[in-house]
């Protein structure tokens, strides 16, 4: 049994029925005679045995006093987590995104272990696969996982050759024993005076942090103005994505010295944005403010699968400026600069915080600044998330994995989540956005189609730096659809 800190907790207290606070690993895998639902059925199993997440689900503390509990699931069932479906006719991009989109919409039941596998076949029609093919799609509570944690996660049952799925789910499962109400209300006043204590040393440290903020020169933080991304989401998704080249995306970054592969892809989402709100009508004069982890720079780009944890960064896209290359140079400079004051710090404090607080004053306060926040000044127009992929061919089962990516969810204030996936020689940039925000997914890949071709024309002149295939032809049929 292992208590949830103070920020999981807080991930439990902020969603709401319309917005799950739901991540989303999809993998497209070449089918064949050897693959079926029973493999996957079996992979499943195996990893209930390895992997206690999968099996684990909370426990309340009565009235809510302290932050609940991961217990071990005495009635798991891995049938109730692991589904199959098939597209509808005609099978297409579109038909495919929008069962991604009812997925993403779905609420997690928290009686059960928080994720959901669900594989789709009927891929035949989507284009660029070979056929035979299917998807399968993993969610997990954010409580548990982040996008990172999620991939690592998935990433471990898979295999380097194809191989069949041996049988491990005989191993014998610890259970643990559930604890009465008496005893976990003993253990929360325990917990809260422990938490008094610490508040002193928390609140020492604000106090040097603030200290040490005056001493020095603080970059200004972006302002934000209200756009059509910046509404409360609704209960309705649109999901899409886009592949790049790699190559392609290291050649624009050569161009800035200091920039990194995060810096092009905020470049490319920039100038989508602004290609996007500009055919609206609907561009503001100062620049649109995105958020992200600390450790998206180092997901995109670390050799090691391991995952970190930092707080957010808030940076202007400088959507104010038609040029790619003085957009890349102004979000390189800035993130270096927002870097050099240890963000860190005051995650920290945030986390020392979150742990002070009960699940029934947080949920209080989450409910407060969820009706305040129509009112607020908003403090990001989207949310950017990063997953470190394999560089090798990867195998689950007899089935090869053909392409990946991942869908953040969406947050308050924010109706636009981009989440970057580095696999292989591409990146993939998979959008998910609340459909009252954005309505056509199709003009907004468009944006981000003419965003790219202009960072090529200003980044790449020379022909022969280009790569092939800049985007796929997903877009194509899913425009057409």
């Amino acid at each position: 049994m292992e208590q949830l800190t103070g920020i999981e907790s807080s991930y439990l207290a902020m969603e709401q029925h319309a917005m799950p606070l739901v991540v989303t690993a999809v993998n497209i895998y070449e089918g064949g005679d050897k693959a079926d639902f029973a493999a996957i059925r079996q992979s499943f199993l195996n990893a209930v045995t390895r992997f206690p997440l999968f099996r684990r689900r909370l426990l309340k503390v009565p009235s809510a006093l302290d932050h609940p509990y991961w217990i071990e699931d005495p009635d798991f069932d891995v049938d109730c987590h692991l589904r199959q479906m098939a597209l509808p006719e005609p099978g297409n991009w579109h038909q495919f995104y929008l069962q991604l989109a009812r997925l993403q919409a779905l609420p997690m039941h928290r009686d059960r272990p928080l994720w959901q596998a669900f594989v789709i076949t009927g891929l035949d029609s989507l284009s660029g696969l070979p056929k035979g093919s299917f998807a399968l799609v993993v969610r997990a509570h954010r409580a548990i996982a982040d996008n990172g944690q999620l991939n690592a996660l998935l990433m471990r049952m898979h295999t380097f050759d194809p191989a069949a799925i041996a049988d491990e789910s005989q191993l014998v499962c610890t259970r643990d024993i559930r604890p009465g109400s008496g005893q976990l209300l003993l253990q929360a006043l325990r917990n809260q005076g422990g938490r008094w204590w610490r508040s002193r040393q928390l609140l020492q440290q604000s106090l040097d942090r603030y200290r040490s903020q005056r001493e020095t020169d603080m970059p200004e933080a972006p302002k934000t103005v209200a756009t059509r991304f910046n509404q409360h989401p609704s209960s309705f998704r649109v999901v899409s994505h886009l592949r790049l080249p790699r190559s392609g995306c290291q050649a624009m970054r050569e161009r800035v010295p200091g920039s990194s592969l995060c810096d092009v892809m905020l470049t490319l989402i920039g100038g989508g944005m602004r290609n996007y709100l500009l055919h609206k009508g609907e561009l503001p004069e100062a620049s649109l403010v995105a958020s992200m982890p600390q450790s998206l720079v180092n997901e995109l780009q670390r050799k090691d699968k391991s995952v970190t944890i930092g707080g957010n960064l808030r940076l202007a896209l400088h959507t104010e400026l038609a040029s790619p290359l003085e957009r890349l140079r102004r979000v390189s400079e800035a993130q270096r600069a927002a870097r050099a004051h240890d963000p860190l710090a005051e995650q920290s404090l945030i986390n020392g915080a979150a742990e002070m607080i009960s699940p029934l004053f947080m949920r209080l306060g989450m409910q407060g600044y969820l009706r305040l926040g129509r009112y607020t000044p908003y403090r990001h127009h989207t949310f950017v998330e990063g997953v470190r992929g394999s560089d090798m061919p990867l195998y689950f089962g007899y089935s090869k994995l053909l392409r990946s990516f991942a869908l953040a969810p969406l947050l308050p204030g924010a109706s636009l989540t981009h989440c970057l996936s580095r696999w292989g020689n591409e990146l993939t940039l998979a959008i998910n956005a609340c459909r009252e925000a954005l309505p056509d997914p199709d003009a907004y890949l468009k944006a981000l189609q003419d965003a790219w071709l202009d960072m090529e024309d200003c980044l790449l002149p020379q022909a022969s730096e280009r790569a092939a295939d800049v985007i796929s032809d997903d877009y194509a049929q899913q425009a057409s659809a």
